[in-house]
């Protein structure tokens, strides 16, 4: 009876060997999964402040270009809104490590109906190195 005990006491240190190899490799992958992840939700959420940076931008520019309870030349609103460059600024005061920039530019007009059609453009670049987002959102305008 001796011997064949001592015949299989090996096969218990192949099958130890072999389930450490396999764990270990299956934690190793699930490691790298998981880091993936947290990598896609960092993206995910800089770009979402991205955009909503630039739609907040575009608001701002809405709202420059049509003022309250008063007519507005949307031609020299959108030149103003050209020539001042920090008229987005109080929207981006509040979100750090991004930078941005807008423009309003004149389509050109429709014939039939002789309607100016204007463009506001924002772009957003937020984060840093790997991590860097841009987004673009725009804006049309009937005049």
């Amino acid at each position: 009876m001796s011997p064949k005990i001592k015949k299989q006491s090996g096969n218990l240190y192949i099958v130890a060997i072999f389930v450490i190899i396999v764990m270990g490799l299956l934690a190793s992958a699930l490691t790298r999964m998981e880091w993936s992840n947290q990598d896609s939700i960092s993206r995910e959420l800089i770009g979402n402040k991205a955009w909503y940076a630039a739609h907040s931008i575009n608001e701002r520019a809405l709202t420059t270009m049509y003022p309250l309870n008063t007519s507005s030349d949307v031609a020299s609103a959108c030149s103003t809104w050209n020539a001042n460059s920090s008229a987005g600024a109080d929207v981006m005061a509040s979100i750090p490590n991004c930078q941005w920039t807008s423009t309003c530019a004149n389509e050109g007009t429709l014939s039939i109906n002789s309607t100016t059609y204007y463009r506001i453009e924002t772009t957003v670049i937020c984060g840093s190195g790997n991590f860097q987002v841009q987004r673009v959102q725009d804006v049309w305008i009937k005049e």
